[in-house]
């Protein structure tokens, strides 16, 4: 199987979990998301293109910091003159301190399955497009890597098991029969484009996942990467 492997360095990065208000609380690596919307916005994409992912990586520690978010909301009735309004855009200026999580010196290492097209010009645009970001625009990030590999299937036993050093999201299912706990996640994953044109509502369809940063493997058969020794679980669009 040929996937695009990219591993990538931020000094600081926050990921932000939704519903997290007043502080901005963060996911310990991009959620699949971050890395959908990450893809789409490289390739410069005007439609929706099926894409799976692997997202592993590690980080130093957690760095809370005080910061004045400036935000541009919905304008509503029972703020009308209370809070400066852009006219013309019907939006409302607001700005108050919030506690940021911080992830500092995050080192990551990123599969994606897509078609090959797209996954080549997404290799070609990345450092061509801007600046290289991920998760908030002011949150750089170092290409180290980026090119295809191939992979196959390896499998694993209790007489050859493989243990997790990195943090990886793998799938609920798949944790549950491994008997691997972790971090549960119901994640955003991708919404329907229609319903946004006429709810200005994203609905997104959800993913249960596994934060896992070490264990034991002692059963299954997973993709692998035999340079970095990695195992691969390609969560998203998986038929693609």
């Amino acid at each position: 199987m040929k996937l695009l492997k990219i591993k990538a360095y931020q000094l600081f990065a926050n990921y932000r979990k939704p519903m997290s208000y007043n502080f901005w609380d963060s996911y310990p690596l991009p959620p699949l998301s971050t890395i959908r919307g990450w893809f789409h916005t490289v390739l410069g994409a005007d439609k929706y293109i099926p894409i799976a992912m692997s997202i592993q990586g590690k980080f130093d520690s957690i760095v809370y910091d005080l910061q004045t978010i400036i935000k541009f909301d919905r304008k509503r009735k029972e703020e009308e003159g209370k809070k400066i309004v852009l006219e013309g855009f019907n939006k409302v200026f607001s700005k108050s301190p919030t506690y940021v999580a911080n992830i500092f010196n995050v080192n990551l290492t990123i599969y994606i399955k897509a078609n090959e097209e797209y996954m080549e010009r997404f290799r070609e645009n990345l450092l061509k497009v801007e600046f290289p970001w991920l998760g908030r625009r002011e949150d750089l990030i170092r290409i180290d890597y980026i090119d295809f590999i191939e992979v196959d299937y390896k499998d694993f036993s209790i007489f050859n098991p493989y243990k997790i050093k990195e943090g990886i999201y793998i799938s609920k299912e798949t944790a549950k029969d491994l008997g691997i706990g972790g971090i549960n996640y119901r994640m955003n994953f991708k919404y329907d484009g229609e319903l946004l044109k006429t709810t200005q509502l994203r609905y997104f369809e959800k993913i249960d996942v596994v934060y896992v940063d070490n264990g034991l493997i002692k059963k299954g058969k997973f993709l692998f990467d035999t340079e970095d020794k990695r195992i691969i679980e390609l969560l998203g669009d998986t038929g693609v």
